[in-house]
This record gives C-alpha cells, sequence and structure tokens, in this order.
C-alpha cells in the first residue's frame, strides 16, 4: 500500500518523509489562521521543489477556519462566497507554490456534519468554490457520508478512473467507506494518539486508493484529437542549459541501451553527475518529461540548442525489426509527442530516414553523427522501422486538428467583453503568451495560467504595473466582484501570479502583494478591521508598508505588523 502524510504545524523534511516509506505529502495552499502560525501554511515553491528533489508527489488541500474558533470558523460555514473567496485564494496560492493546472484541490470538512448542515450550508460552499476553480478540480476532505453527499450532489470532480476527489477521514465514518474516494485518512494525529514521529514531527498517514489522487506530476491536460491513450508525468530536474536564443528545428529519437523503465530512466537524467539528459523518456505507455522545451538538453552535443531529444527507455540500437514492432504503442506515441512538438516550434513534422537529407523535421541521434558531423553514436539503429514510425507521424500530421484558440473560447463564454478590437493575437514579449484588445477589456492567455479577461476597471493599473513583464506577470483567474451583505457591489478584485488588483467602487485601483497582502488576507479581507487598500505598497528603509481605512500593514523581516485605528489593539501576524 502506498501512503501519504499530511501535516501542518511546521515543514518535516523531504528526505525523512521519503526514508519512511511514504510516496507523497499532501501541501496546504490556505494561509495560517490568525493565532494559529501553522510552519507548513501556506507551503511554499522553495519546499515544493525539496519535495519533488527527494522523489515525493504533491497534492493540494486547503484549510483555513477551525471548528469553534469564534475569529476564524471552519470554511465549510462560510457559504457560497466564502467558497468562492477561498476557492481563488487556494487556487492562486497552489500556482505560487508551482501547482499546475489542471490539478485538484481537496476543501476540508474537518468535523461531524449533518445531512441538514451539508444541504443548508456546506453544498452552497463547494458551489462557490466550483465557480472559482472549477467543479472538475474541487476536491473534498471529510467523512464518509460527507464525501457521498458531494459526489451525489456533483460539487466535487471525477477522475479519469472513474473515482471522485474525495479524500475519506476515519474519524466520524463509523467505520464505513466511501469506495469512490482516492484517498483515505488512516492514521489521525491527535494529542491523545500522536501519529508517527518523522524528523521529530507527528504526522497523520493516509492509504492512497487510485492511480490518479491528485498528485502534481500527473498530466490531465485535454487531449489533443487523436491523441493516443499514454500517461505523461513531470519529473523535470535540472540537467539543462540554455538554448541562447536558438530556434528548435528538429525532434530526435534515441535508445537507451539498457533495461530501465521511463521513471527510473528520468531518474538517473536528472542527477547532473551523469552528464546526460533528454526532453522525454517513453515507455510502455508511460512518458516522462525530463527537461522543459525551452531548454537545451545534453544529448547530441553541439546540436543541443536546436534539438529536442526522446529517449526509448529500455531500447537498444541492435534490436532487431520484430523488436521494435513490439514497442509499436510507444511507437506511435512518439510519433504524436514529435508531431505536437513540431507545431509548437514551428517546423515541419517530416520524417527524416535513412538515407538521411539535412533539413528541419523528426530524424535519430545516428542523423546528427552522419549529417552534421557531431559525435559517433549511431541509434536507434538499422533495423529501427522507419515505415511504420513515419505513417504515424503521416497520420497526426494530417488528423490533428489545429490547437484550440483559448482567447477566442474565452471570450465567447465572457459576453461583456463586447467586440473584438484585435485582429489575431498579440504575442508577450516573452514569446508564450498572448492577447487581445476587446471593447471592455483585454484577454490574456499563457499556457501555465490559461485565459483570463481582465476588465477595463482594473486595466489601468495593470499597464502601470508594466503589464505582464511586470512585478504582477499573468492573470491566474478571472476578476471577482465583491459584493456587501445586501448584495451591492462594493468593488472588484483579480488575482495575478504574484499578487491581486483591488478596486473599490468610484476609487482607484491598488495592488496587493506578498506579506503585506497575507497579513490583510487573514484579517479578513476589505471586510476585516483595516478595511480597503488606500495606496499600493511603499518601501522604505526596514522593509515595506502599505495604508488601509483603518490603519497600516508594515513588514520587515520579522513579523508583519498592522497598527489599527482607534481602540483595536495592534494585531501582529507572522508572515
Amino acid at each position: 500500500m502506498f501512503t501519504a502524510v499530511d501535516f501542518a504545524a511546521r515543514l518535516i523534511d523531504p528526505h525523512a518523509i521519503k526514508a519512511a516509506g511514504h510516496t507523497a505529502v499532501l501541501v496546504y495552499v490556505a494561509p495560517s489562521r490568525p493565532g494559529a502560525a501553522f510552519g507548513a501554511k501556506p507551503v511554499t515553491r522553495e519546499y515544493t521543489e525539496a519535495l519533488t528533489a527527494a522523489g515525493l508527489q504533491i497534492v493540494s488541500c486547503y484549510q483555513f477556519g477551525k471548528p469553534g474558533d469564534a475569529q476564524s470558523p471552519s470554511d465549510w460555514t462560510l457559504g457560497y462566497e466564502g467558497g468562492q473567496r477561498m476557492g481563488l485564494q487556494a487556487k492562486e496560492n497552489h500556482h505560487a507554490a508551482g501547482g499546475p493546472d489542471w490539478c485538484p484541490i481537496f476543501f476540508a470538512v474537518d468535523e461531524d456534519i449533518s445531512l441538514d448542515e451539508w444541504n443548508d450550508t456546506a453544498v452552497h460552499f463547494f458551489r462557490g468554490v466550483n465557480d472559482a476553480i472549477g467543479r472538475e478540480w474541487t476536491g473534498i476532505y471529510g467523512h464518509a457520508r460527507v464525501c457521498a453527499w458531494a459526489i451525489e450532489d456533483g460539487v466535487v470532480g471525477r477522475t479519469r478512473e472513474g473515482k471522485y476527489w474525495a479524500w475519506q477521514t476515519r474519524a466520524w465514518s463509523r467505520g464505513e467507506r466511501e469506495d469512490n474516494a482516492v484517498l483515505f485518512q488512516r492514521v489521525i494525529d491527535t494529542p491523545s494518539s500522536p501519529g508517527p514521529l518523522i524528523d521529530g514531527s507527528s504526522v497523520d498517514v493516509n492509504d492512497i486508493l487510485a492511480g490518479d489522487f491528485g498528485q502534481w506530476s500527473s498530466n490531465r491536460a485535454p487531449a489533443r484529437s487523436g491523441r493516443p491513450d499514454f500517461i505523461e508525468l513531470d519529473l523535470t530536474g535540472d540537467s539543462h542549459q540554455s538554448r541562447h536564443g536558438a530556434r528548435i528545428t528538429n525532434f530526435l529519437l534515441h535508445t537507451q541501451e539498457g533495461d530501465g523503465t521511463a521513471e527510473s530512466l528520468a531518474a538517473y537524467l536528472n542527477n547532473r553527475a551523469n552528464g546526460v539528459s533528454y526532453h522525454y523518456t517513453l515507455r510502455d505507455g508511460v512518458l516522462c518529461r525530463v527537461v522543459p522545451n525551452d531548454r537545451a538538453s545534453w544529448s547530441v552535443l553541439d546540436a543541443n540548442s536546436y534539438t529536442l531529444n526522446l529517449c526509448f527507455a529500455g531500447s537498444r540500437g541492435a534490436w532487431s525489426r520484430e523488436q521494435w514492432l513490439e514497442r509499436e504503442p510507444d511507437l506511435r506515441i512518439a510519433a504524436w509527442i514529435a508531431v505536437r512538438d513540431a507545431r509548437d516550434c514551428g517546423f515541419e513534422p517530416v520524417v527524416i530516414a535513412p538515407p538521411y537529407t539535412r533539413r528541419d523535421g523528426i530524424s535519430d541521434h545516428n542523423y546528427v553523427t552522419q549529417v552534421l558531423g557531431f559525435g559517433t553514436h549511431w541509434d536507434v539503429g538499422p533495423n529501427f522501422p522507419w515505415d511504420v514510425f513515419a505513417d504515424f507521424v503521416a497520420e497526426f500530421a494530417a488528423g490533428d486538428e489545429p490547437s484550440r484558440n483559448m482567447i477566442d473560447e474565452k471570450a465567447a463564454q465572457t459576453p461583456w467583453l463586447g467586440n473584438r478590437i484585435t485582429q489575431g493575437e498579440n504575442t508577450c514579449p516573452d514569446g508564450e503568451g498572448r492577447y487581445a484588445e476587446f471593447e471592455h477589456g483585454y484577454v490574456y492567455w499563457h499556457p501555465r495560467t490559461e485565459a483570463h479577461p481582465i476588465p477595463a476597471a482594473l486595466w489601468d493599473k495593470f499597464a502601470e504595473m508594466k503589464h505582464e513583464t511586470g512585478e504582477l506577470g499573468y492573470p491566474v483567474n478571472d476578476h471577482t466582484v465583491l459584493v456587501d451583505a445586501t448584495g451591492a457591489e462594493q468593488g472588484v478584485v483579480q488575482g495575478f501570479q504574484h499578487g491581486a488588483i483591488y478596486r473599490r467602487t468610484g476609487k482607484p485601483a491598488y495592488v496587493l502583494r506578498g506579506a503585506v497582502r497575507e497579513c490583510w488576507n487573514r484579517s479578513g479581507f476589505e471586510k476585516g478591521p483595516l478595511g480597503w487598500a488606500e495606496g499600493d505598497e511603499i518601501s522604505c528603509e526596514t522593509g515595506a508598508y502599505q495604508r488601509f481605512e483603518h490603519g497600516t500593514v508594515y513588514w520587515t523581516r520579522q513579523p508583519t505588523l498592522a497598527v489599527l485605528d482607534g481602540a483595536v489593539q495592534p494585531l501582529t501576524v507572522t508572515a
């Protein structure tokens, strides 16, 4: 049985977790509630990178409030508005920590609620989360019955294996089990019954019940037309270098000359001391990404800067044609990847088979030796079935539909944007993002953040911050209209990769980011004692500060301090 651990008190050494025999860690993308100062909330990118480096899988979860806490009650009690707000915050923190798109986040119901409480309040909280991050990426943590209610009411996503994003806890389940859950919390750390110690801290232990249990490394991106069935794992390491501006012109195939799996070969390549790497490893329907496409792998000497490279794990250049054809499903997958990447990089998806001619396209390591004159390698060998592989490439090149235009799709879902002004799309300075102007706003798209409109009410501030090239980066969600208790509009907010823009109706827009924003969030956002921002963050000799309606938040390398006006006592919150 594979297991995952969860904990909140402090960050635990990833290598100690791995040594204890666990496979994954459930990390919190929620902030620590006032007075709690949990050291593992919210998780940081530095820590998630350390988990990945230790060979651990990562799953995102969210819990801010606590049962019986008057200041920060259980999250589910906040209904639809609370669900929408916390969903947006969870998604933003998930991305900030390095979490990918198309990935679930589990939201906690950490107490024994009844069916009436579910129907009256909790289900509306999850509908708010659905609207913030999408139902397909909403997960739930709770007892067996609350997991079943969430599945029945359609507020949690379903996995490709037919299960649901349900993380059942043993607590309050009365011995019942939800068969459609992907995780089961078997060992619960409590003061009276502590969980096992790892690196000096007690942890909860969870059984992993499915192949896809929400881990970051699983590729759930929508499939293109004709895509073969395969699992794509993100196992990127740091065995790569800059392309120094070179244009990618070729996709090359390689053999391992060994007996590894896609995963074990990826692990070997991620050890920089071995001095070799490929963009992909592939075997038995498992594709591992080892090097990002915008970086050069260590595969083909001087040709590294302008090539993409895929290695068939467990393969040999001396194979017969019959041995290669036993791996025909992998040949088909490699052809699909090669066509996809050729189109993305702008070169023709044509196969260059022996006898070679020098041109842009898809070939092997022997092409580099024979035509480009670099090195002595001759893989993939003389018996590689180039005819079969070329047929697959031709099939995908002819039948694969053009990439969906995500900006157009988003605009069609967003009628308030009005008519399109930009003909086509503009390319952002990073070469990856795209944007287009409409009557009442802009739509920005980036492969890691999807497409999101920026309304005219926030555009001037975004432009002042130097658009996506500035401190904010790309938008990570659509804007949200903020309302008071009567439903009257108070303002708007939109999250970006490195902060958020808030604008109160009739007032200028301001940016909130970093520790100052985190302190303000924990105090209750604009409805808390600080109220709305009345200016941007200002740097000073000791750090930075930002003024609000009823006080000022100061940040140094010490805990952030929010000083409130009137009789309210100062509020100290650990950043």
